[in-house]
């Protein structure tokens, strides 16, 4: 199948302005903490990163593909191609909040499991309380990337 420089640019463009569309609502699910991994957007956005990476690729190895359309449309290419940039600035900004937050939790949580259900601290063979003595929680699994 081949398509004309037009057609191309204008698939392109859609696919484009369909992925910021995508990351935007994406970003807005995060922030109001309903975001769904498994989602039917969620395989969308993967099959049109992989086909506008694709797209791209070829257009960036071979630039007479788009030659010939018109001033508007490349306007709309470039402005479309800023905002998904923009867009995906946000994203991993979004995306790395979230995860500085839940380490967080999961840090805080995991300290509070271990202080109470640690031992006390025990008196020494001088008499003193033995302050050195490992204290750690016990049947507690933490994993720090979660």
């Amino acid at each position: 199948m081949t398509y004309d420089s037009t057609d191309r640019a204008t698939q392109l463009l859609a696919m484009t302005q369909r992925l910021v569309g995508l990351v935007a609502a994406e970003i807005e699910a995060m922030r109001s903490h309903k975001l769904q991994g498994h989602s039917a957007e969620w395989d969308e956005k993967e099959r049109l990163v992989h086909a506008w990476r694709i797209e791209v690729s070829k257009v960036k190895a071979q630039p007479d593909l788009l030659a010939g359309i018109s001033a508007e449309l490349k306007a709309d290419l470039r402005e479309a191609a800023k905002s998904l940039e923009q867009g995906l600035e946000a994203h991993a900004q979004a995306l790395l909040a979230t995860k500085t937050v839940t380490e967080g939790l999961v840090r805080s949580i995991a300290a509070e499991i271990a202080s109470s259900r640690s031992a006390p601290a025990a008196y020494g063979r001088t008499g003193t309380v033995n302050t050195t003595a490992r204290r750690e929680a016990s049947g507690l699994a933490v994993d720090a990337k979660a």
